[in-house]
């Protein structure tokens, strides 16, 4: 019993292995040899702008104007007869922008060169940032149109400019007057300015006793805004009977930003004190009018009596 059934296993391997070995034979696995791949036909469009950044000059009256180059390069076009490229342009504050030449034909790849304009208004802020996108679009029959792109910034320089105003530019005060003023300086430039305040003739008022004192020697002031800065002088006492005089404080101010961009900006604005007539202060000069015309009046009765007298002794 035993030895039947192991002849059994024995023949079923057997009958196992001359199905497999026929198999083969009769149905071999077939060969595939691996085809080499077809060249891609799509033209590779890539798009470069130089330099990468510039900066635009504009003034509160006049726009400026930058220019970008580029280079629009096409690859790997055989098979297709002819490329055409499109390209347009966008900055992302909305400024006007110009691309020549906007279309491009190829035949074969090649390199082609574009030049890409941006008008900034004027006044522009210089805080302001300009990104530039330019877009190219390769189109030929059949094939889907490829695209590629390239970006630039635009930056706006500072420019500077100010403006000066006193709210009383002539007091008339008396000698001995404590006068106050308040001079406004007002920010025209495309920035945040710090503006640096001073007397010029501040040694020539000391020399002549007046006392000069600013409320502030710097002031920082935002674009398009102002600050207020008050100014106390003190006039003379010295006593000049009929002296009447126009006196002038000289206020310069200077921008510091243009300073540290090597640019000298300053203007100069006078302030005029009119003096009404010297006096000793507590006596009013008219009193000296009258203590004068009643001595003379005396020393011409005097003067009169004597005349008077003589003529009587000589009558004798």
């Amino acid at each position: 019993m035993g030895a039947r059934t192991q002849f059994r296993a024995t023949l079923l391997v057997a009958l196992f292995l001359v199905s497999a070995l026929t198999g083969f034979v009769l149905n071999p696995t077939p060969f595939v040899e691996e085809a080499e791949a077809a060249p891609n036909p799509i033209p590779i469009l890539s798009l470069a702008l130089y330099p990468t950044q510039l900066q635009a000059k504009v003034t509160q009256s006049q726009l400026g104007a930058v220019t970008f180059g580029g280079n629009a390069s096409v690859e790997k076009i055989s098979g297709i007869e002819r490329v055409t490229v499109t390209l347009t342009a966008v900055v992302s504050t909305g400024w006007p922008v110009v691309i020549s030449p906007s279309t491009m034909a190829y035949i074969n790849p090649d390199t082609k060169k574009f030049t890409v304009t941006i008008i900034v208004p004027p006044g522009t802020s210089s805080l302001q940032t300009g990104n530039v996108i330019v877009t190219g679009t390769a189109k030929a029959p059949v094939i889907s149109p490829v695209v590629a792109s390239a970006g630039a910034v635009v930056t706006i320089a500072q420019y500077f400019k100010m403006r000066i105003e006193a709210e009383s530019p002539l007091r008339e005060v008396k000698p001995g007057d404590l006068t106050y003023n308040v001079v406004n300086v007002y920010n025209d430039g495309n920035g945040m300015d710090t503006f640096e305040l001073d007397i010029s003739n501040l040694k020539d008022l000391v020399k002549n006793q007046w006392t000069v004192l600013l409320g502030s020697t710097d002031i920082s002031v935002q674009q398009e805004e102002y600050s207020p800065v008050r100014i106390t002088a003190q006039t003379p006492q010295e006593w000049r009977i009929w002296a009447k005089e126009i006196n002038s404080i000289i206020i310069e101010v200077t921008s510091f930003e243009a300073r540290q961009k090597n640019e000298l900006y300053s203007k100069s604005y006078p302030l005029y004190i009119y003096m009404r007539g010297y006096h000793i202060p507590g006596f009013d000069p008219f009193l000296v009018i009258i203590a004068f015309a009643f001595i003379a009046v005396v020393f011409k009765r005097r003067t009169d009596m004597v005349d008077a007298s003589i003529g009587r002794a000589l009558q004798k």
